[in-house]
């Protein structure tokens, strides 16, 4: 990316996991009066799914091939033009114990235009797509989605 202003910094914080899996909303445009990307940067959503690789009732973690067969057959397809997987380890305090639970995960980031709300609606159909696909295919809780507007340059 050119251009330091342009960079998008996006720590591995490991209680967005929690944080992120109740929001709903759709990813919008930017707000009236919002002000405009630096020249020669494109306004864009970026998005980033968080996925828990720890299976209900102690079975074996989602193995590295499995998450990899899933990215192949699901990720890839609904999103061709690109996207980023980290290594995550998320964390939070179980309510009832008041445990640390600690679970490695995977993130992924994706930027997509959404320039008006028919493009915000089609890119949340494709994400729910993807988290509908992983939850069911690993018998996981939920996946986790944050999304905010963001300049890139390539």
């Amino acid at each position: 990316m050119a251009g330091s202003a342009s960079v998008i910094r996006l720590p591995a914080v490991a209680a967005l996991l929690l944080l992120t899996a109740a929001c709903a909303g759709h990813p919008q445009g930017p707000a009236p009066g919002a002000p405009a990307c630096p020249a020669g940067d494109t306004a864009m959503v970026q998005t980033t799914l968080f996925f828990g690789l720890d299976r209900p009732g102690g079975a074996p973690q989602i193995t590295p091939r499995e998450f990899d067969r899933f990215v192949d057959e699901v990720v890839s397809p609904t999103f061709p033009d690109g996207f980023t997987i980290q290594q995550a380890e998320g964390g939070w305090r179980d309510t009832e114990t008041g445990a640390t639970i600690r679970e490695p995960s995977r993130t992924i980031l994706i930027l997509a235009p959404a320039a008006d709300a028919a493009e915000a609606s089609a890119l949340r159909d494709r994400l729910d797509r993807v988290r509908s696909a992983y939850i069911q295919a690993f018998d996981q809780q939920a996946v986790g989605l944050a999304s905010a507007r963001a300049c890139v340059d390539f």
